[in-house]
């Protein structure tokens, strides 16, 4: 199932590829808050003469020295985060692509569109309109005839500030779960890696919220991190129903070794599916709709036997006689034997009992009883 459009690469070019993504993001972050830092105080002070607060906007204060410059570098840094996250998404938009369906594509572009425009446009929105109707507001209900107000012009800065943050860590946790999803780390029932990683950002959001945000850090984080893990699980379902799979050698007893594979092929609908835990650990299990049929499947089917050196292909359903020629002769190139269950011509696979004893003996005559 190789086309002309292939480029063959090994697994240390696409991590040494990553691996200078992540390098030149991080110089230009640095670039980019040094850039910010300069005209941080400019923009602080525009935004405070933008703040509804009449004579009272006089009485600003800022009751610490430390406070001004903790602001203005976490400004620095948020601006910088903003600024570099459409070149970033850009660079893993393109690393992605050529290992990804049409729909997958589509999806990543839309999570990627959503972290790097939407995002950036509701902080700006924030900014610029609803935080000032939220001091309007606040300054009407508070209000006391002959008493004067002054304000904390740091606790001010924070408190936006913090909210802004909140959606920048929830769209970098989206982003890295959504990559994650991608190249399979995150799989079914394989929780480990995602909820180190909602951890890891959700704690962060913990730590770095302002004191303003006292008592409502612990709901704050939960939220982002369920919003994110929501859309990064949208994902389309993968081809082969996963997108890593767990493969080990099998030495029989003449001294091969195999790896083995067992394709869960329904047949558009003909043939009933495996039974449940059915196939060995060890033993890769991809599911198809219908193999001859459907050409991401054979394309899939092609780059697991690929990467994962199965050398033993048995297909549920079929006989593997109708397989067509082109993967048929993929298969030979890449040394893989393939055959068929032939549970379509048998009357009895319709028993969930005969169809796990069928996978049972064929992968004990297949890998010599090593399984036993």
């Amino acid at each position: 199932m190789k086309l002309s459009s292939d480029h063959p690469r090994s697994v240390s070019e696409h991590f040494t590829e990553l691996h200078a993504i992540f390098r030149s993001s991080i110089i230009l972050l640095l670039l980019a808050m040094i850039a910010w830092a300069y005209s941080s105080d400019s923009l602080m002070l525009l935004w405070l003469d933008s703040l509804p607060l009449g004579g009272a906007s006089m009485n600003l204060s800022v009751y610490s020295p430390f406070d001004w410059l903790e602001i203005r570098w976490s400004m620095a840094i948020l601006l910088a985060i903003l600024t570099i996250m459409p070149f970033t998404s850009l660079k893993l938009q393109r690393f992605a692509s050529p290992g990804l369906l049409p729909r997958e594509r589509t999806w990543l572009a839309l999570i990627l569109g959503i972290s790097t425009v939407l995002i950036p446009v509701v902080i700006i929105i924030c900014w610029v309109y609803l935080l000032p109707l939220l001091v309007e507001a606040v300054q009407y209900v508070d209000h006391l005839e002959e008493v004067g107000s002054r304000y904390d012009a740091s606790a001010l800065f924070r408190f936006t500030l913090g909210l802004s943050w909140v959606m920048v860590c929830a769209m970098l946790a989206t982003v890295t779960l959504s990559m994650a999803r991608l190249l399979g780390l995150v799989e079914h029932g394989e929780t480990r890696f995602r909820v180190r990683l909602l951890l890891i950002f959700g704690g962060l959001l913990i730590l770095t919220l302002p004191s303003e945000y006292e008592g409502l850090r612990l709901l704050i984080a939960v939220a982002a991190m369920m919003t994110a893990d929501r859309l990064s699980s949208t994902l389309p379902r993968a081809t082969l129903s996963r997108r890593s799979f767990e493969v080990e050698d099998f030495t029989s007893r003449g001294g091969s070794v195999t790896r083995l594979a067992l394709l869960d092929c329904s047949c558009e609908g003909a043939c009933p599916r495996f039974p449940v835990a059915s196939v060995p650990p060890g033993v890769a299990s991809p599911v198809c709709t219908a193999l001859c049929l459907d050409q991401y499947e054979q394309a899939a089917i092609a780059e697991l036997v690929l990467h994962q050196g199965i050398t033993k292909l048995v297909i549920g359903g079929c006989d593997s006689t109708p397989l067509p020629d082109r993967l048929k002769s993929t298969l030979d190139s890449l040394g893989c034997e393939y055959s068929g269950l032939g549970w379509l011509d048998d009357p009895r696979s319709t028993g969930e009992s005969w169809r796990a004893a069928s996978i049972d003996d064929s992968t004990s005559q297949t890998t010599g009883s090593a399984l036993d």
